[in-house]
């Protein structure tokens, strides 16, 4: 979300006055109050009335960041007391442009303490609640710091389930946590019971120790117990390998050439990525190897709408024909097409439903319409 011209001056603003420090208090006649004045409370943070260190170094400050365009260096931001950092980032947090939030605030991010970081990633999420949203890079930079410090506390603190977390943040976690300690992060990444935001962090770990070794990797892969998040996550890593090796190479080959054990986890990963690129091979896909071990159609409800919205009702045709087991697949293939097929056109959907056999175990998981008659 951009924010208003004048908030990002305001930003911009804070920035040089933390730099240049206390110049001289002129009176304001009223109705001439800065933009700061006009901020809602819960948008500004004040920043310390500290003279700058440095008189020269301030001055430079204060030209660069008139532009707001120009880096706070890693050098200058570990000069600076955790008070004084945390402000900074604050402020800069604030910046509408993300290329401006990066050049303040990234060197910042990168010496900030274990003591500072949980903290700056509080702020940070508090800000982005709050309609500024933070340049991934911004976030980039956290993860990663934080990997250098605490990687097993960041972890935790994002929870089994965290919503607001994506495998990328935690693959991020590991970069940094790699750059430190190789050795203590690969032996992490081997223990079992990993959420899956733990996984995709280990399988980084597993897949960057083979150095891009395929065959290595599957190694791996098969060492790992199959129901393992962690197992799951590096066939995520070893698909992308294997597509890279030709041009000849797609996920769909990359599953027919994987050992028996490697199937059942590497069905939907194979499915998914047919899905990203052509919806009809993909359907063909998917009917052909319908019955493999390890189907799971949960995971491919983006496929099943995107095949309805070209054509909902030989979707939902097609869709209730495949095998379909309530103890393999927790929510019918037809559910996904037939709800969308009902929203656009309720009455072809429901015409159609009424000439399904009443014993159509997948029946039972779809909402009655007030349109059918019973």
């Amino acid at each position: 979300m951009k924010l208003p011209t004048a908030i990002t001056l305001t930003v911009c603003a804070g920035v040089i006055a933390y730099f240049a420090g206390q110049w001289s208090q002129k009176s304001v006649a009223p109705g001439t109050e800065p933009a700061e004045a006009a901020r809602p409370a819960s948008q500004v943070r004040k920043l310390p009335s500290r003279a700058p260190r440095d008189p020269a170094a301030a001055a430079r400050a204060l030209g660069k960041y008139a532009s707001c365009s120009k880096e706070f260096s890693a050098d200058n931001a570990a000069r600076l007391t955790p008070e004084e950092r945390l402000e900074l980032l604050a402020n800069g947090a604030w910046a509408a442009d993300y290329g401006n939030q990066e050049a303040m605030l990234c060197g910042l991010i990168s010496v900030l303490t274990k003591d500072e970081i949980q903290e700056a990633a509080n702020l940070l999420g508090s800000i982005q609640d709050q309609g500024s949203s933070q340049a991934p890079a911004i976030w980039q930079s956290l993860w990663q710091q934080w990997g250098r410090l605490d990687p097993e506390g960041c972890l935790k603190f994002f929870g089994p389930d965290a919503v607001s977390k994506s495998t990328v943040d935690a693959r991020n976690v590991m970069t940094g946590w790699l750059e430190m300690n190789a050795d203590a992060a690969l032996a992490w990444a081997w223990k079992p019971g990993k959420s899956d935001l733990e996984a995709a962090a280990a399988a980084l770990a597993i897949s960057r120790s083979v150095n891009g070794n395929l065959d290595q990797l599957e190694s791996a892969i098969l060492k790992l117990p199959g129901n393992e998040a962690t197992s799951r996550a590096c066939l995520e890593d070893y698909f992308d390998l294997a597509t890279l090796k030709g041009p000849d190479r797609t996920a769909a080959t990359v599953y027919d050439e994987l050992p028996p054990a490697l199937r059942p986890a590497g069905w939907i990963v194979a499915a998914k990525r047919m899905g990203y690129g052509d919806s009809a091979a993909a359907k063909e896909w998917v009917t052909r190897h319908a019955h493999d071990p390890g189907r799971n159609y949960s995971g491919l409800s983006d496929l099943f709408n995107s095949l309805a919205y070209a054509d909902p009702a030989a979707t939902v045709r097609w869709a209730s024909q495949l095998p379909y087991s309530p103890e393999i697949d927790r929510i019918h293939p037809v559910y996904h097409p037939l709800i969308g097929w009902r929203q656009r056109d309720p009455q072809a959907a429901d015409e159609w439903l009424k000439s399904q056999p009443a014993d159509a175990k997948w029946l039972e998981q779809i909402p009655p319409s007030p349109r059918i008659s019973h």
